[in-house]
């Protein structure tokens, strides 16, 4: 999973529970837009939820001297989040109730394979749930209850596909790139808006002063200035980034510095190669297996398709 996907999927969990904390009050059966109709055929949509009378009167902060209170909070959350994050909760309760009518389980193995796979993308998991837990608030165990459901949907999804040795065996001779190790970069970079500012923050890098202190001074990428440039872990052929960086980075040794580079969209970097690793080969029969389960999942029918037939087989509702 690339860290795009990640970052969405932990923002509607933030989401998920922001919005658990306010309380939500719904008296009346409202029908899941596709699932149920109202009796006039109509789709409409939850209204905001509301706090107990007084409680949600309480400031939960103040600008200029004008309140915000909690109630506005909770309806600007939910006004924003509130339908897929329902959805989301939804999803996890017919996701429950299909393991146990099915047997099928998430091992603690399976699940801490699947959380090193995607922190490599972050240098390695202590980066990973730190970065989470800075950035997004969330806990370790938040997002592996995340990843725990996503690997059961899967489970679920693919249990009546069969997928021949055979066919397994073409599947990976046709897409060797997904199973060869790959090598990547751990970046900083500084970004500055010209050449002549490039060129003179590259003169104090020459002269001893810190990467990081740098970086936090002079460049103008907001994502990762605060954290001294560095842009973790990344592909050597990822297509998010700028193919004058990587391809830089492809030459340097590790701890050089580089630039000024000029970059498509954003001005000029000077970049250091804080380290390189290749992905190691999985043993023969885990990268086989996981071979499987990839071909089954191509075959199988779209993940969100299985979202609306698990909330339909279970009679989905939201209370209105």
């Amino acid at each position: 999973m690339k860290r795009y996907e990640v970052l969405k999927a932990v923002v509607i969990l933030q989401a998920v529970c922001m919005i658990a904390l306010t309380g939500m009050v719904m008296v009346k059966v409202w029908p899941l837009p596709g699932l149920r109709g109202n009796e006039q055929g109509e789709q409409t949509s939850p209204p905001a939820p509301t706090g107990s009378e007084g409680s949600g009167q309480k400031a939960v902060a103040t600008v200029g001297g004008q309140p915000i209170t909690g109630a506005e909070l909770t309806s600007e959350l939910y006004r924003q989040y509130g339908d897929e994050v329902l959805r989301v909760m939804m999803l996890r309760r017919a996701l429950e109730l299909e393991s146990k009518a099915t047997g099928l389980r998430i091992s603690q193995e399976e699940l801490d394979r699947e959380i090193a796979s995607v922190a490599e993308g972050y240098g390695d998991e202590e980066a990973f749930y730190s970065m989470m837990r800075e950035q997004l608030g969330l806990s370790k165990e938040q997002i592996q209850e995340e990843y725990r459901y996503r690997l059961l949907l899967e489970h679920i999804t693919i249990k009546d596909i069969t997928v021949a040795d055979h066919e397994v065996d073409r599947y990976m001779q046709d897409h060797p790139e997904q199973f060869e190790p790959q090598l990547q970069f751990h970046l900083r970079w500084i970004v500055t808006n010209t050449r002549e500012q490039a060129e003179s923050v590259l003169a104090k890098l020459m002269d001893g002063e810190s990467f990081a202190a740098m970086a936090r001074l002079y460049s103008q990428d907001e994502f990762t200035a605060e954290d001294g440039g560095d842009l973790g872990m990344i592909d050597a052929d990822d297509p998010f980034y700028d193919g004058e960086v990587l391809a830089a980075a492809a030459g340097m040794s590790v701890a050089e510095i580089a630039g000024p580079i000029e970059l498509t969209e954003q001005g000029y970097a000077i970049i250091e190669l804080a380290g390189r690793k290749s992905t190691s080969n999985l043993a023969s029969d885990r990268l086989f297996e996981q071979a499987r389960k990839q071909l089954a999942l191509e075959r199988a029918k779209p993940l969100n398709v299985m979202e609306d037939e698990l909330l339909k087989r279970y009679d989905a509702m939201i209370m209105k």
